[in-house]
Protein backbone atom coordinates (compact mmCIF):
# COMPACT_ATOMS: atom_id res chain seq x y z
CA UNK A 1 0.00 0.00 0.00
CA UNK A 2 2.55 2.66 1.02
CA UNK A 3 4.41 1.33 -2.24
CA UNK A 4 1.66 2.29 -4.65
CA UNK A 5 1.16 5.33 -2.41
CA UNK A 6 4.90 6.68 -3.61
CA UNK A 7 4.09 5.84 -7.05
CA UNK A 8 1.34 7.91 -7.19
CA UNK A 9 3.61 10.99 -5.76
CA UNK A 10 6.28 10.23 -8.12
CA UNK A 11 3.60 10.63 -11.13
CA UNK A 12 2.01 13.47 -9.81
CA UNK A 13 5.71 14.94 -9.76
CA UNK A 14 6.70 14.07 -13.34
CA UNK A 15 2.82 15.69 -14.53
CA UNK A 16 3.70 18.80 -12.29
CA UNK A 17 6.98 19.02 -13.99
CA UNK A 18 5.80 18.17 -17.43
CA UNK A 19 2.35 20.98 -16.79
CA UNK A 20 5.50 23.25 -15.91
CA UNK A 21 7.61 22.74 -18.83
CA UNK A 22 4.54 23.09 -21.31
CA UNK A 23 3.39 26.53 -20.17
CA UNK A 24 6.59 28.03 -19.56
CA UNK A 25 7.16 26.77 -23.60
CA UNK A 26 3.86 28.35 -24.39
CA UNK A 27 5.16 31.28 -22.43
CA UNK A 28 8.33 32.06 -24.44
CA UNK A 29 6.32 31.60 -27.74
CA UNK A 30 3.91 34.48 -26.79
CA UNK A 31 6.91 36.34 -25.56
CA UNK A 32 8.55 35.90 -28.88
CA UNK A 33 4.89 36.98 -31.08
CA UNK A 34 4.46 39.99 -28.95
CA UNK A 35 8.09 40.64 -29.79
CA UNK A 36 7.26 40.53 -33.16
CA UNK A 37 3.96 42.57 -33.38
CA UNK A 38 5.08 44.70 -31.14
CA UNK A 39 8.20 45.40 -33.43
CA UNK A 40 6.09 44.43 -36.62
CA UNK A 41 6.95 47.74 -38.59
CA UNK A 42 10.49 47.96 -37.63
CA UNK A 43 11.30 44.63 -38.76
CA UNK A 44 9.12 44.70 -42.53
CA UNK A 45 11.44 47.98 -42.84
CA UNK A 46 14.72 45.23 -42.31
CA UNK A 47 13.09 43.07 -44.35
CA UNK A 48 12.93 45.13 -47.21
CA UNK A 49 16.32 46.71 -46.35
CA UNK A 50 17.55 43.02 -46.62
CA UNK A 51 16.06 42.36 -49.91
CA UNK A 52 17.44 45.78 -51.48
CA UNK A 53 21.20 44.74 -50.36
CA UNK A 54 20.80 40.92 -51.24
CA UNK A 55 19.34 42.11 -55.04
CA UNK A 56 22.14 44.76 -54.90
CA UNK A 57 25.16 41.86 -54.05
CA UNK A 58 23.37 39.32 -56.91
CA UNK A 59 23.56 41.76 -59.38
CA UNK A 60 26.94 43.44 -58.76
CA UNK A 61 28.58 40.06 -57.87
CA UNK A 62 30.90 37.95 -60.53
CA UNK A 63 29.62 34.36 -60.07
CA UNK A 64 32.06 31.62 -59.66
CA UNK A 65 32.17 28.43 -62.48
CA UNK A 66 33.22 25.51 -62.54
CA UNK A 67 35.27 24.15 -65.55
CA UNK A 68 35.55 20.50 -65.98
CA UNK A 69 38.74 19.18 -67.95
CA UNK A 70 39.17 15.04 -68.06
CA UNK A 71 42.86 14.98 -69.38
CA UNK A 72 45.49 11.57 -69.94
CA UNK A 73 48.84 12.10 -68.26
CA UNK A 74 50.96 10.59 -70.64
CA UNK A 75 54.60 9.33 -70.76
CA UNK A 76 55.04 8.36 -67.09
CA UNK A 77 54.00 12.18 -66.40
CA UNK A 78 50.97 11.43 -63.47
CA UNK A 79 52.85 12.53 -60.51
CA UNK A 80 54.16 15.35 -62.61
CA UNK A 81 50.79 16.22 -63.26
CA UNK A 82 49.51 16.63 -60.00
CA UNK A 83 52.98 18.18 -58.62
CA UNK A 84 52.17 21.06 -61.55
CA UNK A 85 48.44 21.48 -60.26
CA UNK A 86 49.73 21.79 -56.51
CA UNK A 87 52.04 24.03 -57.50
CA UNK A 88 49.68 26.50 -59.34
CA UNK A 89 47.39 26.11 -56.28
CA UNK A 90 50.19 27.10 -54.38
CA UNK A 91 50.91 30.25 -56.34
CA UNK A 92 47.39 31.62 -56.24
CA UNK A 93 47.29 30.90 -52.15
CA UNK A 94 49.89 32.89 -51.87
CA UNK A 95 49.23 35.67 -54.48
CA UNK A 96 52.36 35.65 -56.34
CA UNK A 97 50.92 38.13 -58.93
CA UNK A 98 53.96 37.97 -60.96
CA UNK A 99 53.89 34.23 -61.60
CA UNK A 100 50.13 34.20 -62.38
CA UNK A 101 50.63 36.91 -64.55
CA UNK A 102 53.39 35.06 -66.88
CA UNK A 103 51.49 32.12 -66.51
CA UNK A 104 47.57 32.37 -66.79
CA UNK A 105 47.83 36.15 -68.64
CA UNK A 106 46.19 39.30 -68.04
CA UNK A 107 43.52 37.65 -66.76
CA UNK A 108 45.04 36.15 -64.28
CA UNK A 109 42.59 37.53 -61.46
CA UNK A 110 39.59 36.01 -62.35
CA UNK A 111 41.21 32.05 -61.94
CA UNK A 112 40.27 31.26 -58.30
CA UNK A 113 41.34 27.59 -57.92
CA UNK A 114 42.19 24.38 -59.68
CA UNK A 115 42.25 20.66 -58.50
CA UNK A 116 43.15 17.16 -59.53
CA UNK A 117 42.03 13.99 -58.99
CA UNK A 118 42.08 10.45 -60.48
CA UNK A 119 38.79 9.23 -62.14
CA UNK A 120 39.13 5.55 -60.62
CA UNK A 121 38.12 2.64 -63.04
CA UNK A 122 39.36 -0.44 -60.89
CA UNK A 123 37.96 -3.09 -64.11
CA UNK A 124 39.51 -1.42 -66.59
CA UNK A 125 42.78 -1.05 -64.67
CA UNK A 126 43.03 -4.78 -63.95
CA UNK A 127 41.27 -6.14 -67.21
CA UNK A 128 44.16 -4.68 -69.33
CA UNK A 129 46.30 -7.85 -68.90
CA UNK A 130 46.82 -10.38 -66.77
CA UNK A 131 50.31 -9.03 -65.58
CA UNK A 132 48.03 -6.12 -64.37
CA UNK A 133 45.27 -8.54 -62.55
CA UNK A 134 48.28 -9.49 -60.84
CA UNK A 135 49.73 -6.10 -59.76
CA UNK A 136 46.31 -4.94 -58.83
CA UNK A 137 46.01 -8.44 -56.31
CA UNK A 138 49.78 -7.56 -55.16
CA UNK A 139 48.65 -3.61 -53.71
CA UNK A 140 45.19 -4.22 -52.70
CA UNK A 141 46.28 -7.09 -50.58
CA UNK A 142 48.67 -4.80 -48.86
CA UNK A 143 46.07 -1.92 -48.14
CA UNK A 144 42.18 -1.96 -48.40
CA UNK A 145 40.38 -0.68 -52.17
CA UNK A 146 39.33 2.69 -50.57
CA UNK A 147 42.83 3.22 -49.25
CA UNK A 148 44.35 2.22 -52.26
CA UNK A 149 42.49 4.50 -54.30
CA UNK A 150 43.19 7.66 -52.14
CA UNK A 151 46.86 6.53 -52.17
CA UNK A 152 48.25 9.06 -54.63
CA UNK A 153 50.92 6.24 -55.20
CA UNK A 154 48.66 4.45 -57.32
CA UNK A 155 47.12 7.10 -59.55
CA UNK A 156 49.68 5.84 -61.82
CA UNK A 157 47.26 3.07 -62.65
CA UNK A 158 44.41 5.28 -63.75
CA UNK A 159 43.93 6.72 -67.51
CA UNK A 160 42.00 9.12 -67.00
CA UNK A 161 42.24 12.43 -64.86
CA UNK A 162 39.61 15.13 -63.52
CA UNK A 163 40.74 18.54 -63.42
CA UNK A 164 38.47 21.25 -61.59
CA UNK A 165 39.61 24.85 -62.69
CA UNK A 166 36.95 27.50 -60.39
CA UNK A 167 36.98 30.92 -62.42
CA UNK A 168 35.10 33.64 -62.13
CA UNK A 169 32.64 34.63 -64.69
CA UNK A 170 32.02 33.26 -68.26
CA UNK A 171 33.90 35.59 -70.58
CA UNK A 172 37.62 34.30 -70.37
CA UNK A 173 36.86 30.31 -68.77
CA UNK A 174 38.77 29.14 -72.44
CA UNK A 175 41.59 31.79 -72.58
CA UNK A 176 42.42 30.96 -69.08
CA UNK A 177 41.93 26.63 -69.67
CA UNK A 178 44.35 27.51 -72.50
CA UNK A 179 46.87 28.82 -70.41
CA UNK A 180 46.48 26.36 -67.76
CA UNK A 181 47.11 23.38 -70.71
CA UNK A 182 49.81 25.68 -72.29
CA UNK A 183 51.59 25.62 -68.38
CA UNK A 184 50.86 21.83 -67.83
CA UNK A 185 52.53 20.56 -71.27
CA UNK A 186 56.12 23.04 -70.90
CA UNK A 187 58.32 20.21 -69.49
CA UNK A 188 61.50 19.85 -71.97
CA UNK A 189 62.19 16.61 -69.86
CA UNK A 190 58.59 14.89 -70.86
CA UNK A 191 58.87 16.99 -74.16
CA UNK A 192 61.60 14.73 -75.30
CA UNK A 193 59.71 11.27 -74.20
CA UNK A 194 56.88 12.42 -76.12
CA UNK A 195 58.67 12.49 -79.42
CA UNK A 196 60.67 9.57 -78.69
CA UNK A 197 57.38 7.78 -77.88
CA UNK A 198 55.19 9.30 -80.85
CA UNK A 199 58.16 8.16 -83.07
CA UNK A 200 57.95 4.75 -82.15
CA UNK A 201 54.27 4.32 -82.05
CA UNK A 202 54.34 5.55 -85.79
CA UNK A 203 56.98 2.73 -86.70
CA UNK A 204 54.72 -0.19 -84.70
CA UNK A 205 51.67 1.24 -86.84
CA UNK A 206 53.80 0.78 -90.01
CA UNK A 207 55.02 -2.39 -88.86
CA UNK A 208 51.69 -3.46 -88.29
CA UNK A 209 50.27 -2.57 -91.56
CA UNK A 210 53.29 -4.30 -93.10
CA UNK A 211 52.48 -7.32 -90.92
CA UNK A 212 48.81 -7.33 -92.05
CA UNK A 213 49.56 -6.66 -95.44
CA UNK A 214 51.54 -10.29 -95.61
CA UNK A 215 48.74 -12.07 -93.90
CA UNK A 216 46.58 -10.53 -96.46
CA UNK A 217 48.54 -12.25 -98.86
CA UNK A 218 49.14 -15.30 -97.32
CA UNK A 219 45.15 -15.82 -97.02
CA UNK A 220 45.11 -14.79 -100.39
CA UNK A 221 47.41 -17.57 -101.94
CA UNK A 222 45.78 -20.00 -100.06
CA UNK A 223 42.49 -18.98 -101.28
CA UNK A 224 43.51 -19.09 -104.71
CA UNK A 225 45.10 -22.25 -104.09
CA UNK A 226 41.97 -23.93 -103.25
CA UNK A 227 40.19 -22.78 -106.10
CA UNK A 228 42.44 -24.37 -108.52
CA UNK A 229 44.60 -21.47 -109.83
CA UNK A 230 47.93 -22.76 -110.24
CA UNK A 231 49.54 -19.62 -111.73
CA UNK A 232 49.83 -18.41 -108.37
CA UNK A 233 52.98 -19.15 -105.96
CA UNK A 234 52.11 -21.79 -103.80
CA UNK A 235 51.27 -20.81 -99.98
CA UNK A 236 52.30 -23.71 -97.44
CA UNK A 237 49.31 -24.35 -95.02
CA UNK A 238 49.18 -27.57 -94.21
CA UNK A 239 45.39 -27.88 -92.79
CA UNK A 240 43.02 -25.36 -91.64
CA UNK A 241 44.23 -25.09 -88.33
CA UNK A 242 47.11 -23.15 -89.32
CA UNK A 243 44.78 -21.59 -91.47
CA UNK A 244 42.59 -20.61 -88.52
CA UNK A 245 45.84 -19.58 -86.85
CA UNK A 246 46.77 -17.61 -89.31
CA UNK A 247 43.40 -15.75 -89.67
CA UNK A 248 43.65 -15.44 -85.30
CA UNK A 249 47.07 -13.98 -86.07
CA UNK A 250 45.18 -11.13 -88.04
CA UNK A 251 42.25 -10.46 -85.87
CA UNK A 252 45.40 -9.55 -82.88
CA UNK A 253 47.15 -7.49 -85.42
CA UNK A 254 44.14 -5.32 -86.12
CA UNK A 255 43.12 -5.07 -82.07
CA UNK A 256 46.77 -4.07 -81.91
CA UNK A 257 47.21 -1.69 -84.81
CA UNK A 258 43.69 -0.06 -83.31
CA UNK A 259 44.99 0.25 -80.04
CA UNK A 260 48.22 1.90 -81.70
CA UNK A 261 46.21 4.51 -83.69
CA UNK A 262 44.14 5.59 -80.66
CA UNK A 263 47.55 5.74 -78.21
CA UNK A 264 49.14 8.19 -81.22
CA UNK A 265 45.90 10.48 -80.78
CA UNK A 266 46.44 9.99 -76.86
CA UNK A 267 50.32 11.05 -77.07
CA UNK A 268 49.66 14.99 -78.82
CA UNK A 269 50.70 16.62 -75.99
CA UNK A 270 52.49 15.97 -72.59
CA UNK A 271 48.90 16.13 -70.97
CA UNK A 272 46.26 15.25 -73.53
CA UNK A 273 43.11 17.09 -72.73
CA UNK A 274 40.31 14.27 -73.65
CA UNK A 275 37.05 16.76 -72.83
CA UNK A 276 35.83 20.06 -71.78
CA UNK A 277 32.96 21.71 -70.28
CA UNK A 278 33.42 25.48 -69.52
CA UNK A 279 31.20 27.54 -66.98
CA UNK A 280 29.14 24.83 -65.22
CA UNK A 281 27.45 25.86 -61.67
CA UNK A 282 28.53 24.45 -58.88
CA UNK A 283 25.09 23.01 -57.36
CA UNK A 284 26.90 20.31 -55.21
CA UNK A 285 26.85 23.15 -51.96
CA UNK A 286 23.81 24.40 -50.30
CA UNK A 287 23.71 27.85 -50.88
CA UNK A 288 21.36 30.53 -49.35
CA UNK A 289 20.11 33.27 -51.68
CA UNK A 290 20.95 36.63 -50.82
CA UNK A 291 17.69 38.09 -51.05
CA UNK A 292 16.60 35.90 -48.34
CA UNK A 293 19.95 36.03 -46.21
CA UNK A 294 20.41 39.40 -45.70
CA UNK A 295 16.77 39.92 -44.17
CA UNK A 296 17.30 37.13 -42.25
CA UNK A 297 20.63 37.86 -41.22
CA UNK A 298 19.19 41.97 -40.13
CA UNK A 299 16.15 40.49 -38.53
CA UNK A 300 18.63 38.01 -36.40
CA UNK A 301 20.53 40.99 -35.61
CA UNK A 302 18.27 43.21 -34.73
CA UNK A 303 16.28 40.28 -32.55
CA UNK A 304 19.81 39.18 -30.79
CA UNK A 305 20.13 42.45 -29.75
CA UNK A 306 16.81 42.58 -27.65
CA UNK A 307 17.41 38.90 -26.79
CA UNK A 308 20.80 39.83 -25.03
CA UNK A 309 19.77 42.94 -23.15
CA UNK A 310 16.62 41.04 -21.96
CA UNK A 311 19.33 38.21 -20.66
CA UNK A 312 21.76 41.03 -19.23
CA UNK A 313 18.90 42.63 -17.06
CA UNK A 314 17.80 38.98 -16.00
CA UNK A 315 21.41 38.16 -14.61
CA UNK A 316 21.61 41.80 -12.60
CA UNK A 317 18.40 40.85 -11.53
CA UNK A 318 19.66 37.62 -9.83
CA UNK A 319 22.98 39.29 -9.22
CA UNK A 320 21.03 41.79 -6.78
CA UNK A 321 18.50 39.44 -5.36
CA UNK A 322 22.16 37.23 -4.04
CA UNK A 323 23.30 40.43 -2.71
CA UNK A 324 20.32 41.07 -0.89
Amino acid sequence: MAQNNHDEIDLGYVFKKISAFFRSFVKLIFLVVAFFVKYIIVLIILILIGVGIGYYVDKNAVKVYDNHLIVIPNFESTQYLYEKVEALSSKLKDRDLDFLKTTIGTHYTELVNLEAKPIVDLFNFAATSRERVDLFKVLTDKQDIPDYVKDPQNFQYFKYHHITVKIKGKAHSKEIVAAIEKYLNDNEHFGEYMKVNRESTQFRIETSKKTISQIDSILNSAASIDKGNSNLPSVMVSDNSQLNDVIQSKDRMLYNLLKLNMQKVDEQSIIKIAAINYNVSDFSRFRLNNKVFYPLMLVLLFSGFFFLRHLYRKMKQIAETDEN
